[in-house]
């Protein structure tokens, strides 16, 4: 893998996909709370009007036409017209207005016009950089006058939600997923906003070892070799990598080894003994073993399932 393909590594791995709710039309009051929703990172994208978030306990963030909201970890979420508007549930707003060819209309003229959406990945995988993430990002074009293809794709993201074409779900949900690779690839540029194992990326030390880890799982690594990798002590390196990333480096090179098992399983047609090496294990059985007590399926029917789901 290319040292700057790290991020697109994980995506794929992850197996991120992502799909439409509705367009909602919103009248000029409104409230509506979503509930906790596994583990999906939604989205709002502001097509006109303008709208509040709250998530959890963060400040409420307003948004305005053109603005999207990024909510990672399924989090309990408000959307309104104004922060400090009571909620109705959004179940209880589906069964009052059932959404007619992909748009809710929540009654009256509509003020604000939302498109959401979620981003599904393998849950099985509890990967750092997406549990590391904020409560709420809110991706703006203002904020991204430096940025000429970060502008580019919110500006073309608008523009085909407004547009409702033909081919518009494929086109949209592609864009999201890249606009929220930039956002993840801005954190961390950004020395105050990141943390966890998007400041490990950020370190020049700790992401020379994670990009040998990413490069060649199949090595036989051990801290002693990647703390010169990192070009660190020992001790230092482990003590940083597990504070940044979450997971001591050997604990995190086996969740990465097993979470390509499963990205190779589900998609390609190598030989299960060929993924086992490509991944770092020595034999079929230890390999198995390890995957089996991780996932609770056998490697075979962990692929026989996922392609029977596909």
């Amino acid at each position: 893998m290319n040292k700057n393909d790290l991020l697109t590594g994980i995506f794929s791995a992850l197996r991120l996909e992502t799909r439409l709710y509705f367009e909602a039309a919103f009248p000029k009051a409104f409230s509506v709370g979503l509930p906790k929703e596994r583990q999906h990172i939604r989205f709002h994208v502001v097509l006109d009007g303008e709208a509040w978030i709250r998530v959890g306990d963060e400040e409420p963030q307003r948004l305005v036409e053109g603005d999207l909201a990024i909510v990672p970890h399924g989090n309990v979420q408000i959307v309104s017209d104004l922060p400090t508007r009571p909620p109705t549930d959004l179940a209880e707003v589906l069964a009052k207005h059932p959404p007619e060819d992909g748009v809710l209309s929540a009654g009256g003229n509509p003020a604000t016009r939302l498109l959401c959406g979620f981003c599904a990945f393998d849950e099985a995988i509890p990967h750092p950089l997406i549990a590391g993430l904020p409560a709420l990002l809110v991706v703006r074009p203002a904020e991204l006058r430096d940025e000429a293809a970060a502008a580019a794709a919110l500006r073309l993201l608008t523009m085909e939600a407004t547009g409702r074409k033909q081919g518009m779900p494929a086109i949209v949900t592609r864009l999201v997923e890249i606009i929220l690779i930039q956002t993840i690839r801005r954190l961390s540029m950004d020395e105050e906003a990141r943390t966890g194992f998007v400041a490990a990326l950020a370190d020049r030390r700790l992401s020379r070892a994670l990009y040998a880890m990413h490069d060649a799982p199949e090595r036989d690594w051990t801290v002693d070799l990647l703390s010169k990798v990192a070009g660190m002590s020992r001790s230092r390196f482990a003590a940083e990598f597990a504070a940044d990333v979450g997971l001591p480096p050997i604990e995190y090179l086996t969740a990465w080894r097993l979470a390509k098992a499963r990205a190779l399983l589900a998609r390609s047609a190598l030989d299960v003994t060929d993924i086992a090496e490509r991944c770092g294990y020595r034999s079929l059985p230890s390999f198995s073993l390890r995957f089996k007590a991780a996932f609770g399926v056998s490697p075979a029917r962990f692929r026989r399932e996922s392609r029977g789901q596909a």
